[in-house]
């Protein structure tokens, strides 16, 4: 790609063109654009990156007004600036960007072919230790966010966007893996940023899913497994992921795999749509601090989300548990409030289950409990909450009912599931439960209340062997005891 020297304001010097200097200075792969002012040259500034910018003016205020100018829109772009200058001036020259001043009666082939390739070289020195800079400023950002706050969800989009402005890129994406059984793995996009004027990665219907088989991106899935980064421009990648990348105006990209306790679960994409990007080494091993930050932070996140389903549910069955149901049960009381409709209680406790155990042993016993979870929670209705709170006891907190024989026809349901044969290692056997039901809030308000008020129908039908009973209202008394 050729390289662009942009001159802003005169080309002559007395008798001698800057133009004619360029040229004989036989700079290998550069293009010469001249402008009368730095607001005509814009066009070709936002074309792509310029290496250098000479100004060549003899007012002091339109030198200050175009340096101010190059300072705000275009600060990565060497400077150099023709005039008549003190060392004072110089300073404050420096201070707005320029690299180096050439007095008028200086300019030469010599000065120009030693000058020009030393402000390229120095900017871009710069250049690359600001961006590295930045981009870890932007890690201990993420970092921060990331491993403090709980929901760091919230601020992901505001994490993206201090990434993609000191990447200069023009969208931030994270991708999460998932396999999938009839198209194998895919990525999933989780969050995205976009710059002002770039299309957004979400409303790319063609980029919120990646299928690595189907499209034609098995590379892509091959490396980032490995832990490489693919990163550069889009044509040099192979055509049938040129296709794709060009449909979306992608110039250049980067792609970064993200480990989560040693798995690849997936990665965070740049890209650049405006121009093609040329990452630095030092950008690079930015970019893989910056993807080590959010694996550790997706490694916090399932671990707390995994404590917490630990301290929610049954070990065995995976039902809820008794904090659960607690959790449920407020819930269950602010939407029947609300709807002026009734819930249910229903205490579950199988029928001499001591038995199965004596007789076929404690881990075929376990078996038993899970099958008898999953045919709980199947029965019941998707709102409702099936949960383990003992042994082989169960509550099931049915919700929305309008009456006495709603309740009667989910406890039938329950019933019904428990009457299959249960076959498990090549052995048969059959489990009974008896059922005792309270009702929201004729029977209290309280979970207590309503527990215990179930627990005496419960047992009220126990002595008979197995069978099902609402608690009657005129026992109410019985709760006080």
């Amino acid at each position: 790609m050729s390289r662009k020297i942009i001159l802003i304001g005169q080309d002559r010097i007395r008798k001698i063109r800057i133009s004619e200097l360029m040229e004989q200075c036989e700079f290998l792969d550069f293009e010469y654009f001249h402008f009368s002012s730095v607001h005509k040259a814009e066009n070709i500034l936002l074309e792509g990156k310029p290496c250098l910018v000479l100004i060549y003016m003899k007012k002091e205020e339109t030198v200050d007004a175009s340096l101010d100018y190059l300072q705000e829109n275009h600060p990565h772009v060497p400077v150099i600036l023709i005039m008549t200058a003190d060392s004072r001036i110089s300073q404050t020259l420096m201070r707005k960007g320029v690299h180096h001043v050439i007095h008028p009666d200086h300019v030469s082939e010599t000065s120009l072919t030693q000058v020009i390739p030393a402000a390229i070289e120095q900017k871009r020195v710069e250049n690359e230790l600001s961006t590295r800079d930045a981009i870890l400023q932007a890690v201990n950002y993420a970092a921060e966010m990331f491993l403090s706050q709980l929901d760091w969800e919230s601020r992901i989009n505001e994490v993206l966007a201090r990434l993609g402005g000191v990447t200069q890129s023009d969208r931030v994406y994270i991708y999460k893996n998932e396999m999938h059984l009839e198209i194998g793995l895919v990525s999933v996009l989780q969050a995205g940023w976009a710059a002002v004027g770039a299309q957004s990665v979400k409303g790319l219907t063609e980029a919120n899913r990646i299928e690595y088989q189907a499209s034609g991106f098995r590379r892509w899935m091959d490396l980032l497994k490995r832990g490489e980064i693919i990163f550069g421009s889009v044509l040099e990648l192979p055509s049938e992921e040129q296709a794709h990348l060009l449909k979306v105006d992608v110039k250049s990209l980067a792609l970064v795999p993200i480990f989560s306790d040693q798995l690849w679960w997936g990665f965070i994409g740049y890209d650049q749509c405006r121009y093609d990007k040329k990452w630095s080494s030092v950008e690079i091993d930015a970019l893989k601090t910056s993807a080590k930050i959010l694996g550790a932070a997706v490694a916090r996140k399932d671990m707390e989300t995994r404590l917490m389903y630990l301290a929610t549910h049954d070990y065995l069955t995976n039902l809820p548990n008794r904090m659960l149901l607690e959790d449920r049960f407020a819930l269950a009381v602010a939407r029947a409030d609300r709807s002026k409709k009734k819930f249910g209680i229903i205490a579950i406790d199988l029928d001499k289950f001591k038995r199965v155990n004596d007789v076929h042993g404690h881990p075929f016993g376990d078996k038993v409990l899970v099958e008898i979870a999953w045919r709980l929670s199947e029965a019941v209705r998707s709102s409702d909450t099936c949960a383990r709170v003992g042994g082989d006891e169960f509550t099931v907190l049915a919700e929305g009912l309008n009456n006495k024989k709603d309740l009667l026809r989910v406890m039938e349901k329950l019933t019904r599931s428990m009457k299959p044969e249960i076959s498990i290692d090549g052995k048969q056997v059959n489990v009974t439960a008896s059922m005792g039901a309270s009702i929201y809030p004729n029977h209290g308000k309280e979970l207590e209340q309503l527990m215990k008020a179930a627990d005496i129908a419960l047992y009220q039908v126990k002595d008979a062997y197995s069978g099902r009973k609402i608690f009657v209202d005129e026992q109410y008394s019985l709760l006080k005891e």
